[in-house]
């Protein structure tokens, strides 16, 4: 089963909760991590699954990348963090050849269509990309748990 993580630029997300999170995720069954590998709480939480793969067998990591070139747009660290991902990702999928200006809400969709379950750190501000993300998530069906709330979980359920 497959979960895909959508979340803030802005993160201060407790590392320690978002481990615990997905290896509680990953012993209910979920096996396949989906990053959309921008700045903030996506290469936060790719990193932490990489973490993880030293104890928890089979588990994977996909990079989902918007666009070639996606990688020119972040910071000096955050590209080095994104390399570092994208080396050890078990699969990446790079869904357009440059950029539009759909490409965003493009990756999101492709999270939610492949995926059982989201873990987000979203904020509740519904005029962004993780808010497009949880409400396409919702309206599917799946189940989304939040970490923003000071690294408790905060558990909705789709319609």
């Amino acid at each position: 089963m497959k979960v895909a993580f959508t979340g803030h630029r802005e993160c201060t997300v407790d590392i320690n909760a978002l481990l615990e999170a997905i290896e509680v995720l990953y012993r209910q069954g979920y096996t396949v991590f989906m990053s959309g590998m921008a700045e903030g709480f996506d290469l936060a939480a790719a990193e932490a699954v990489l973490q993880l793969k030293e104890r928890c067998d089979g588990i994977e990591l996909i990079s989902v990348i918007p666009f070639e070139g996606h990688r020119a747009t972040m910071s000096t660290r955050d590209k080095m963090r994104y390399d570092a991902i994208c080396l050890q990702a078990d699969q990446i999928v790079t869904l357009a050849d440059g950029y539009s200006h759909q490409v965003y809400a493009q990756r999101n969709d492709y999270l939610i269509d492949n995926s059982d379950i989201v873990l987000c750190y979203y904020s509740g501000r519904k005029r962004s990309g993780t808010g497009y993300t949880v409400c396409r998530g919702l309206k599917k069906g799946l189940k989304v748990i939040n970490l923003y709330a000071d690294g408790e979980q905060i558990t909705f359920f789709g319609q």
